[in-house]
């Protein structure tokens, strides 16, 4: 008797095949996408990003006339330097908004003086930097879009303690200076510190102090030395001589920062920011004429908002104007 022997392997399905070929589909379409994403246009990807209309059920934004109509392209963080007090939780002295344009590889900052005197919903009126504990990141997020017509995307918010651990990692930054600045430090023997315009070297104790002092200067100048300071750190982190350490700085991040990103924003983020040497700063601040100081009816010290001007600034913040 002849018994046939039949060919089992021919009847496979060519699983390893299959995977392979969607896996480079997903490439693809990856790629497609994060051009897509650079030019502010819905993609495979960037359906993550993107909603038709995403203040129409915003409680603040919706049908409020000065809402900033923020085109897609346009990504942003807010940047936070806490102060923690037991009995006050973490007030945000530091508030730094940074916007992403993932069409152009540009990079805006503006930031915004803790003594700003805002409505907080819920509250009434206080410090900006309030707001935070008061109600954590969702009434943060609230006050800005009551009071200057937008929502940052996502937060970050370190405390002294992270910052300076951040500066260890990178270890040392070297910051340009824009003006003299001279105030009381605890790093030397005569208890004040000064500091003149060019590139200076920081360690961390010398960062933190630099970004901090606040007994011979304004809040306006700390804004400005905020500014210089995340520029310094997004220099040196991205620079090709720290490529190796770029592990250590993005881990650290993780440790240190109090954030409601995910990974999958980080990757989405730096997707369009791939060619971080070519990133351009610009820089913007409120002065006087935007937050006029002033003081409250209880005798307290603060900065009252100048809407319209803030609004202009916002405008060329968001690459509307």
């Amino acid at each position: 008797m002849t018994y046939t022997v039949k060919n089992q392997r021919k009847h496979r399905f060519p699983w390893g095949i299959l995977f392979l070929l969607a896996a480079l589909i997903f490439v693809l379409l990856s790629a497609l996408s994060v051009n897509e994403m650079r030019a502010g246009n819905p993609g495979f990807l960037t359906n993550l990003w993107n909603e038709p209309n995403p203040n129409a059920q915003d409680p603040y934004l919706a049908g409020n006339p000065n809402a900033i109509a923020i085109p897609n392209e346009v990504k942003t963080i807010i940047l936070l330097g806490s102060d923690y007090r037991p009995e006050l939780g973490y007030r945000t002295d530091v508030m730094l908004l940074l916007g992403l344009n993932t069409r152009t590889n540009e990079v805006h900052l503006i930031s915004f003086p803790r003594d700003l005197w805002v409505n907080i919903p819920g509250v009434g009126e206080q410090r900006l930097n309030t707001a935070f504990p008061f109600g954590n990141w969702q009434l943060l997020s609230d006050t800005f879009a009551a009071n200057f017509g937008f929502r940052p995307d996502h937060y970050a918010m370190v405390d002294f303690q992270g910052f300076k651990h951040l500066i260890d990692v990178l270890d040392g930054v070297v910051v340009d200076v824009g003006e003299h600045m001279e105030d009381e430090c605890h790093m030397n023997a005569s208890g004040w510190c000064v500091v003149e315009p060019g590139s200076v070297p920081m360690n961390s104790d010398e960062a933190l102090w630099y970004v901090r002092a606040r007994l011979n200067s304004s809040d306006f100048d700390r804004t400005r030395r905020a500014q210089e300071m995340i520029q310094a750190m997004a220099k040196k982190a991205f620079q090709p001589s720290e490529i190796l350490n770029l592990d250590n700085v993005i881990r650290a991040v993780f440790r240190t920062a109090q954030t409601d990103m995910q990974p999958t924003d980080y990757v989405l983020y730096a997707l369009p920011l791939s060619k971080f040497a070519n990133l351009k700063f610009s820089t913007f601040r409120l002065t006087p004429d935007d937050a006029i100081p002033g003081t409250t009816s209880g005798g307290a010290s603060v900065l009252y908002p100048n809407f319209p001007a803030i609004r202009e600034k916002l405008l060329q913040f968001y690459w509307i104007q």
